[in-house]
């Protein structure tokens, strides 16, 4: 099944009026809604996201909307769910005074009064994987088509072409029958088909194109009311017009479409998770007293790594978090087994915890040492630590662990980081066991000079999100977070609050003050030194691998492995670059979009083997013909995106011809001869990336419309 990607979804557009007026209701209106106290309106149950069932209730775009609506009015609506059919019958016979998702036709208006739109989608034609290519509408005559009973474009359906109609009362029913070849197409809107194949979890349905029939582009949702009640119609239809801005965007926001976009990606939640986060205010707890990985400041705001990834999940998921406050780590413990708190972004899973906690994967993983005073000698390990006492945080979940892999370790459990650090100075503690970014974060400033870090120990801190154990939901939310965390993200928090280095060393003035006294310490130093600068030069070389695979790994992080070329979240951190030259500095450039042809075949004939190596021939194919300036990569499959930077429609349609012309004279190795198919378009201002890649992908639709192996611009 192809992607959906998210373009798509931003093709559904609002189609309130730019500027809401104020809601002014006459003396007539009022009167009619002191004497109409509810208001019967029908619905769809299976409408998502528009009207549809989730746990015991009916929500959606439609539900918010009529409670907004009765926010401002004073109207009460009463709703009757039922598929489109059977509402559709019930308002024709005046059954409900309203009805909710239709669209104007004129053959309605003896029947309906109607309001203006307040949403349109696009209606798309869904296929089955082996329908092969499809060429328009002629490419379904004499075959099976699926629609939806007394859908509004059924007469002009009907006038375009020889095509065998197949009535449905239901999308469960329509999509399944497609799925199972029972029909070989179907024609429905966008969001409905969508969900579910992300539901049902169907491989094998693809989208064909956007259905455009004579007086019909796109389903227009309206309310419909009886002629009968026109002071409700004129009612209903004030309140549409008065909405703001605000109410409307915080509406699109909430419920269009189930990928929620954030600055990493974007997030498939289902119905029941969508719902969930927009209901729900999730309750965390933290270590109040744990930076740099989570704390408190003076007024008792929520600082740290922690508050950051809370920050980040607020975006990726669009939720809610509340913060509760408590006194210590062991009392955040507490909290979440009594169920006061939902969950810790930052805890290690425990044998114990696990009675009263779920875990996400481990995204984090921090290395554990031990701080002591400054004149003791380097810990080679933690067994140099027997016979000592070592402090370590009370609730810590190293306790236990280090309690049982080493008895004879003599552990003393202290409140927090600052009690044990001080105890080391004054001499009633041996050492101090924790993390190397909490020991750092002190260390910077706080006992400079008196304490020092003396050595590592095998152990890490993995720290996953913990979740009471009773929120399957929560948890799944969660782990669809951890998995689209980037390695960016996960450094730029990193970098932000563990700007310390760790490293070894031995204090050289104190040598030199201990060579002073007795030659004896001397030598005792120099045997330790020559120890220490063994650990350093190993821990240096250490570090240079490490920095050599994190250039590596940044590398990896930008580029497409097969191609080498740009992959799709670096073109679109350039394309976000043009887009702010050109808003700042009126600076021009054009995008394109490029297809290779009949792509599908070359692997269905060839293996992907060769599928591969033809996409590494157009790519070095494009790299060579490009201009210095110019930005190519792969956007996916086998689509590639060119930046052209300061440039012109002329001079980019003169170079995107003479690609295509190469590509298409191009002999790849065991294929022969391909052709690719190019859309492009030019800068606007008010552009985003969503907005000037859509152009462009419109115009490779009719490059491909249009028979292939063309450019195409849409402006």
């Amino acid at each position: 099944m192809k992607v959906f990607f998210p373009q798509f979804f931003l093709m559904l557009c609002l189609s309130f009026s730019a500027m809401a007026s104020e809601l002014v209701l006459t003396e007539e209106e009022q009167n009619f809604i002191a004497s109409h106290p509810v208001i019967k309106v029908a619905m769809m149950p299976d409408f998502t996201p528009f009207s549809y069932k989730s746990g015991a209730g009916l929500v959606g775009f439609e539900h918010d909307l009529l409670a907004l609506i009765s926010e401002k009015t004073g109207l009460r609506f009463e709703t009757r769910t039922d598929k489109w059919t059977s509402i559709y019958n019930a308002f024709k016979n005046k059954e409900v005074d309203m009805i909710s998702s239709i669209s104007y036709k004129e053959y309605r208006e003896p029947f309906t009064l109607f309001t203006s739109p307040y949403y349109n989608i696009p209606i798309m034609i869904f296929v089955k994987d082996d329908f092969g290519e499809y060429k328009g509408l002629q490419s379904l005559e004499g075959k099976k088509v699926g629609v939806l009973k007394d859908v509004f474009y059924i007469e002009e359906l009907k006038k375009a072409g020889d095509l065998n109609l197949v009535y449905y009362d239901s999308y469960d029913a329509l999509t399944k029958d497609l799925v199972f070849g029972k029909i070989d197409a179907l024609m429905q809107n966008l969001p409905n088909i969508n969900h579910l194949i992300k539901k049902y979890l169907y491989t094998n349905i693809t989208l064909a194109s956007e259905l455009s029939l004579p007086n019909t582009k796109r389903e227009d949702l309206r309310f419909g009311i009886q002629p009968e009640l026109p002071l409700l119609s004129s009612i209903v239809q004030k309140t549409l017009s008065a909405m703001t801005r605000q109410e409307k965007a915080a509406l699109s926001d909430k419920w269009i479409g189930s990928i929620k976009e954030y600055v990493g990606g974007h997030i498939l939640l289902n119905k029941n998770e969508i719902a969930y986060v927009n209901t729900n205010r999730i309750k965390y707890c933290i270590n109040p007293k744990g930076l740099p990985f989570e704390g408190l400041n003076e007024k008792g705001e929520h600082i740290g790594m922690s508050a950051d990834y809370y920050q980040l999940f607020s975006q990726m998921l669009s939720a809610k978090f509340e913060l509760v406050s408590t006194d210590s780590w062991s009392q955040s413990l507490e909290y979440i087994q009594q169920r006061r708190c939902d969950m810790l972004a930052l805890g290690m899973e425990t044998p114990e915890r696990k009675s009263y906690l779920n875990f996400t994967s481990s995204y984090l993983e921090v290395p554990l040492v031990v701080a002591t005073r400054v004149d003791v000698p380097f810990i080679n390990h933690i067994l140099d630590l027997e016979g000592e006492k070592i402090g370590i945080i009370r609730g810590d979940a190293f306790v236990d662990i280090l309690r049982n892999r080493y008895p004879s370790l003599e552990l003393v459990e202290v409140d927090d980081i600052n009690e044990g650090l001080d105890k080391v100075k004054d001499g009633q503690l041996f050492g101090f066991i924790d993390t190397l970014a909490s020991i750092g974060y002190e260390f910077q400033s706080q006992y400079f000079g008196e304490l020092k870090i003396a050595g590592k120990i095998n152990e890490k801190l993995k720290l996953s999100i913990a979740v009471r154990n009773d929120d399957e939901t929560l948890l799944a939310v969660l782990q669809k977070a951890v998995n689209n965390i980037t390695n960016e993200l996960h450094r730029k928090i990193l970098n932000k609050w563990i700007p310390i280095k760790y490293e070894k060393g031995i204090d050289y003035k104190l040598i030199w003050e201990i060579v002073l006294v007795a030659l004896l310490i001397v030598l005792l130093l120099m045997y330790w030194n020559t120890k220490v600068t063994k650990a350093n030069r190993l821990l240096k070389q250490a570090q240079k691998d490490i920095e050599e695979k994190n250039i590596a790994l940044e590398r990896l992080a930008l580029t497409d492995n097969l191609t080498g070329l740009f992959n799709r979240r670096k073109l679109e951190e350039l394309l976000q670059v043009e887009l702010d030259r050109k808003e700042r500095f009126e600076r021009d450039f054009c995008l394109s979009i490029l297809d290779i042809d009949y792509f599908k075949q070359v692997n269905d004939t060839f293996g992907h083997q060769t599928g591969d190596s033809v996409l590494v021939e157009v790519s070095e194919l494009l790299v060579s013909s490009l201009r210095k300036t110019d930005y190519v990569g792969r956007y996916g499959g086998e689509e590639f995106i060119i930046i052209f930077p300061e440039s012109n429609l002329d001079a980019v349609t003169v170079l995107l011809d003479a690609l295509r012309v190469k590509i298409a004279d191009h002999g790849f190795a065991e294929v022969g001869s391909l052709s690719a198919s190019f859309g492009f378009t030019l800068s606007q201002s008010g552009d985003s990336i969503e907005t000037i890649i859509a152009r462009a992908d419109e115009a490779l639709y009719r490059a491909k419309e249009g028979g292939r192996n063309r450019v195409e611009v849409q402006l």
